[in-house]
């Protein structure tokens, strides 16, 4: 849920339903295991995806923890696990001693397993409350939803908490159990007890009802003491530290249920999370680097830390709210970079413009038009910027003039929806996508159809969009709409819209997009294409400054800012990073990150040339305003059109 501050950076674009310019159809993709008793949009990039979709048997990263549903015949154990992977035991590949390693993950081994005597293997989950940070997951037996473990998953939680109703608890160990030990009744009533398990990790186990657990075998725990309805929290205690059991004994039976998000126009934005079980206690929720890097309000933090698979390492922090500040807001990014004509010699203006000339002669609509959303939207953003040069770069009226048109009229092809891979409205997910996935399969035009990629393809739109009505206000004026709904679909900030899920590629928790969408995936999400996700956001604002929506160019400020500060985080390396281990450093640039595995090449190629210029292209602060430079200058004048 977003909270408004008093400046309103999340009042909706719209809340006008988008059928008179998009076709209705259903998706052959459905949801399944979700509870449909809101009709609210339902989020198709989020870390809990993998559940919903197919047999929902991946696991999901809400981090430091993965999570994963274990059911089926093809199971060893049924239930909930939790599984957790120091750095010392993560995999390098494929030559584990050669440095740098193309790949290193955690290989996902359930820990430990929340269970039940009446769950078989056919037992059912549903899927609930689900939002930008948090989900409720419900197992049962299948035909007797009254009786339930029900888990209430955030993002950073510090205990796994499971809620049981009428079940026999059962606990499973892949690792086994090497010994436990039942410890005390601490202050606030919760039992203790610590497992000792055989790969030498030590876990705390806490319950508050009436429960008395049984060693079966080196692998299983039973509940001798019957049936059980109460609360059990269950948190690995990090190796070596001895003042991490007090802070989990302080803060047991307290847990987040998810978090509401503020946000200012001075670069400040708060997560306040909401407390479920004891309130009287703060929150114990784990945080990432770039969470530290920007922290404002004064919190405590603890020793307890923890590893991530692909983040470095979660520190826990005691507080309900979080506040953050962004100082260096990207306010003074605009169309193009500041003095752009005083800093090109007279010899560098003739060049573009010969160039230019050239590329003003081309058959526009031979050069863009293809099949593919996404590869003439990277072509039409790239006359678009022609056309920019021209007007406001170069003061060459007349030629811009005629860029101008021609442009228009392939532009109107888009807004008329007459292009070859035409866009329509999903009811199902509720969404803009490419009609080429319902007959092509669900990979074509990189997964559109499937939300693959959409803040890649639709930013290149609206990037070229933005431009126009920079160039022309009539144009922006009479095409608003379509643009608006482009963006809606992205990067919607208000559940006041209905039409479409609030955020849908950006992760306020992790400070960058995701780009896969329905698609099932054992390391979770991923993200490659950094700069694209960086275009997004900036085409959006010059979007937003052509149609003077001042609030809306702050939140596109504050995004960027955010996205530029995890981006050097975790996915432009410097020689000094500490979020990844020391023998992937060497390779400069992450590749593709997933939520559990970062692997150092491309989806488009694995040649090492072409990611080794990541780094030097936005290893600047200014990212969008290099990225202009780059197009304006090297790519006008070496014809690369």
């Amino acid at each position: 849920m977003l909270r408004y501050s008093h400046i309103d950076l999340f009042s909706p674009i719209s809340i006008d339903p988008p059928f008179h310019l998009f076709e209705r159809r259903e998706h052959i993709i459905q949801p399944t295991r979700l509870d449909r008793s809101t009709s609210s949009p339902i989020q198709t990039n989020k870390f809990y995806e993998n559940l919903m979709l197919d047999n929902g048997q991946d696991p999901i990263w809400p981090l430091p923890y993965g999570l994963r549903w274990e059911r089926g015949q093809n199971r060893t154990f049924l239930g909930f696990s939790i599984s957790h992977v120091d750095d010392d035991k993560k995999v390098f590949g494929p030559d584990p001693n050669k440095n740098p390693v193309e790949f290193y993950y955690s290989l996902y081994t359930p820990t430990i397993v929340f269970s039940a005597k009446e769950l078989e293997s056919n037992h059912e989950l549903i899927l609930s409350n689900i939002s930008e940070f948090s989900s409720i997951i419900k197992l049962f037996p299948y035909g007797h939803s009254n009786s339930y473990i029900s888990f209430p998953i955030s993002r950073g939680m510090s205990f796994i908490t499971a809620e049981y109703k009428d079940l026999t608890p059962l606990f499973y160990s892949e690792s086994g159990f090497k010994k436990i030990e039942l410890l005390q009744t601490i202050a606030n009533g919760y039992t203790k007890w610590k497992f000792f398990l055989k790969d030498d990790s030590v876990w705390l186990f806490y319950a508050n009802g009436n429960l008395t657990l049984e060693t079966k075998s080196l692998y299983k725990l039973e509940a001798t003491s019957g049936q059980y309805s109460g609360i059990i929290q269950i948190t690995k205690v990090p190796a070596g530290n001895r003042e991490a059991e007090v802070v989990f004994d302080n803060n047991v039976g307290t847990y987040p249920i998810g978090a509401e998000l503020q946000a200012s126009a001075d670069g400040t934005y708060t997560f306040n999370w909401k407390v479920g079980g004891d309130k009287s206690n703060p929150l114990l929720i784990y945080s990432l680097p770039h969470h530290r890097e920007s922290f404002v309000k004064t919190l405590s933090q603890t020793s307890i830390e923890l590893s991530t698979p692909t983040k470095g390492k979660a520190i826990a922090y005691l507080g309900n709210t979080w506040s953050f500040i962004e100082p260096n807001l990207p306010t003074d990014i605009e169309f193009l970079p500041a003095n752009f004509q005083s800093r090109l010699s007279n010899d560098k203006k003739k060049q573009i413009l010969e160039q230019a000339k050239k590329d003003l002669d081309l058959d526009f609509n031979k050069e863009i038009l293809t099949d593919s959303i996404y590869f003439s939207g990277k072509r039409l953003s790239k006359f678009a910027l022609l056309c920019l040069i021209l007007n406001k770069g170069l003061d060459e009226q007349n030629l811009g003039a005629i860029c101008i048109n021609k442009l228009k009229k392939i532009m109107d092809i888009y807004t008329q929806n007459q292009q070859q891979a035409k866009l329509v409205y999903d009811t199902t997910w509720k969404g803009i996508v490419c009609i080429s996935g319902f007959t092509k399969g669900a990979n074509a035009d990189f997964g559109n159809t499937w939300y693959n990629d959409h803040h890649f393809h639709y930013g290149y739109l609206i990037y070229a969009a933005a431009i126009l009505r920079h160039l022309d206000k009539e144009w922006g004026k009479q095409n608003e709409v379509w643009v608006d709904n482009l963006i809606r679909d992205v990067a919607n900030p208000s559940a006041k819209d209905s039409y479409f899920p609030v955020f849908r590629s950006f992760d306020w928790f992790n400070g960058h997009s995701w780009a896969k969408g329905l698609f099932t995936s054992v390391d979770g999400k991923d993200e490659e294409s950094t700069s694209e996700d960086v275009n997004f956001y900036y085409a959006t604002k010059l979007w937003s400054i052509a149609s003077n929506r001042p609030n809306f160019t702050k939140l596109m400020d504050l995004i960027l800012a955010i996205l530029s500060r995890s981006l050097r985080n975790y996915f432009l390396i410097e020689d000094n990073n500490k979020n990844h281990p020391e023998n992937f450093i060497k390779n400069k640039v992450t590749g593709i990150l997933f939520e559990n595995k970062i692997n150092y090449t491309t989806y488009f190629s694995s040649r090492i040339g072409r990611a080794r210029m990541e780094p030097e292209i936005r290893s600047n602060i200014k990212l969008c305003e290099f990225h202009l430079e780059v197009n304006l200058i090297h790519e006008l004048r070496n014809n690369k059109f």
